[in-house]
């Protein structure tokens, strides 16, 4: 019972450290093993399917990858996606009548290389494919065309009817690695999966006015220090049987390009962007290396499966939460541990040695409670705390290091 009182006084006070950050390199610290700590969920969750998939009502999520076949089969410059063929694939795409488009594509500049007058001032000639581009833009649409810039080979976005500025900017923690979903700041623009999220709910995505005026305001990439942690699943390519992610779908551009009749199911929220090998829009998440529109897609799944507020849950309430399970465990280790001990004491285990299973057993039920908040309600139920807080109560009543070393070393001999 002591230690357990010390245990919870330590993860009072080390969540107090890591929440106010004001213990310099100490707060830093805990808040990387917090990071870890999620890194192992998202891994372990990663290859599963999803438990809990969006609501009825909730519009179907399409992504049209640009992917090596798509690329091949155009020809085409691996670098930059033909503007034309991109032309073609918004029309084709426009005339299924989407609830919103999402391009993940660079269109700030003409494809065409710059050419310098006499005076040493740049120009940029437009290829065919751009101004295709263009007049696709232009069309009017009864859906907002979300772009990753604000404006288009340099006309602002005010010119195209449908278009709206979000940004593909994502939020990176310790190891410039992606674990949450962006939320919008102040007055910028709006996130991507934010933005389609509110696409999918019945008032539709409005695009704020300053978002397609000329002139971008201060701190445009600048988002929110924290939304909900993403979780994480595979993207597959398409064709694929099975999906991680209900309600989500993956088609080939090459398919839709191929393909006479619309291939789209009509009303879907709809993501352009690139997966093939030449992509170089390359992220850092907790479960690797991936392309950032795969970031987008799984922010947005998470929004939309399960129903999170943009904004993040309070640090103190979700301390509260991991608080509770780690009370839990104290309370049920010992139960575990002693019924463990008796089992093992029939089997001729000598009864001194079982006490070393009270600990683990007490770290198995908080990563236990940790991954089932993870998986089935989108919560990360941080255990690397109370477990920390655990060991220190156990080093602050006297406890000896080498006494610990024995009693691990034990335990690895039974369990071998």
């Amino acid at each position: 019972m002591r230690e357990s009182a010390v245990a919870v006084v330590v993860f009072l006070f080390l969540s107090w450290a890591v929440t106010e950050g004001r213990l310099g390199w100490f707060s830093d610290t805990l808040a990387d093993a917090q990071d870890q700590a999620y890194d192992a969920l998202a891994s372990l969750e990663y290859h599963f399917a999803s438990p809990v998939a969006p609501p009825a009502g909730t519009p179907p999520v399409v992504f049209v990858d640009i992917d090596d076949d798509t690329v091949q089969a155009a020809n085409i410059s691996p670098y930059l996606f033909h503007r034309g063929v991109l032309a073609d694939l918004l029309t084709r795409v426009a005339a299924t009548q989407p609830r919103a488009v999402y391009v993940d594509l660079n269109l700030s500049a003409p494809s065409q290389e710059p050419v310098l007058d006499r005076r040493g001032t740049a120009r940029f000639p437009r290829s065919a494919g751009d101004e295709a581009l263009l007049t696709a833009l232009r069309a009017p649409h009864a859906f907002p065309v979300l772009l990753s810039q604000p404006a288009v080979f340099g006309e602002p976005l005010s010119r195209f009817g449908a278009a709206c500025w979000v940004t593909p900017a994502v939020i990176t923690d310790s190891g410039d690695t992606v674990r949450r979903v962006p939320r919008r700041w102040a007055d910028g623009p709006y996130p991507v999966s934010e933005a389609l999220f509110q696409a999918s709910q019945p008032g539709g995505f409005q695009c704020p006015d300053a978002r397609r005026g000329s002139s971008p305001p201060r701190d445009v990439y600048r988002t929110a220090l924290y939304g909900e942690p993403i979780v994480f699943h595979e993207v597959p390519t398409s064709g694929a049987r099975t999906y991680a992610w209900p309600g989500l779908s993956v088609i080939s551009a090459r398919t839709v390009l191929a393909q006479d009749a619309p291939v789209l199911e009509p009303g879907a929220l709809v993501v352009v962007g690139r997966t093939d090998a030449d992509n170089l829009d390359m992220h850092g998440s907790a479960v690797g290396s991936l392309p950032g529109v795969e970031l987008h897609l799984n922010a947005l799944m998470t929004l939309l499966a399960y129903r999170h507020p943009v904004v993040a849950l309070d640090p103190i309430a979700s301390s509260l939460l991991a608080f509770a399970a780690m009370l839990l465990a104290i309370l049920a280790a010992p139960l575990l541990s002693g019924l463990l001990t008796r089992g093992l004491t029939r089997l001729g285990v000598r009864r001194q040695v079982g006490d070393v299973f009270e600990h683990p057993i007490m770290w198995g039920l908080l990563f236990g409670a940790a991954f089932l908040a993870y998986r089935y309600a989108g919560r990360f139920l941080d255990f690397a705390l109370p477990i920390v807080s655990l060991e220190l109560a156990r080093l602050a009543l006297g406890r000896r290091l080498n006494q610990l070393a024995t009693k691990t070393l034990k335990m690895a001999k039974l369990l071998n």
